[in-house]
């Protein structure tokens, strides 16, 4: 009974094995992969690129119809030239498909999503730097037109103070012809000038 749970064991992990297909350095093999693989997304064939990808990342890769990439992927995939691809999947399994080929596409999907971030960064600091001169050429502004108006309401104070009321337009004349008080005299000497004028006196 051990003899036959030990076969069965191995016939099990035997079939295992050939399912989920074994690593292969065989770099004939590799570079088929690879050069089917680029040949087929630059041409749009996603479900033939998935042909040369092994079932768990094919799954992962592929979109709900199982007919093309997600489009993350195809994204990735089409900025994967195949000498990048070289470098970075270096293996297949026992039926010649891609190892490690979402990896690489996620590598490539994280650098273009870092890339766009610092682009932002740097844009960002150059509208805050604009905002920035902006907010001082607004205060300029401001602190221009405050004073302007003190100096036109300080102005309005000393053209204003320097008029005269109605009772000193009465007393004085008319602003054009103004007269110190001084030069008012009592109402006798009025007269007596009035007198002198017209002739109305006595002579000695």
């Amino acid at each position: 009974m051990k003899k036959l749970m030990v076969c069965l064991s191995v016939v099990a992990m035997a079939l295992l094995t050939a399912c989920g297909g074994t690593k292969s350095d065989d770099p004939e093999a590799l570079d088929n992969a690879l050069t089917g693989f680029t040949s087929c997304v630059q041409s749009s064939r996603w479900q033939e690129a998935l042909e040369y990808v092994t079932p768990r990342e094919a799954d992962a890769i592929a979109s709900s119809d199982g007919y093309e990439f997600k489009e993350e992927y195809m994204l990735a995939a089409r900025r994967l030239p195949l000498s990048i691809l070289r470098k970075q999947v270096t293996e297949v399994d026992s039926r010649g498909r891609l190892v490690g080929i979402q990896k690489a596409m996620d590598e490539a999907n994280e650098r273009t999503k870092m890339s766009a971030e610092q682009a932002k960064v740097g844009t960002n600091l150059k509208q805050m730097e604009d905002e920035r001169i902006k907010r001082r050429l607004e205060e300029g502004k401001r602190v221009m037109e405050e004073e302007a108006e003190a100096a036109s309401k300080e102005q309005e104070e000393i053209v204003f103070s320097n008029k005269l009321t109605d009772e000193e337009k009465r007393k004085y004349g008319s602003t054009r012809d103004l007269q110190a008080p001084e030069a008012f005299q009592d109402e006798n000497t009025e007269q007596a000038e009035e007198e002198i004028y017209s002739g109305d006196y006595e002579s000695p």
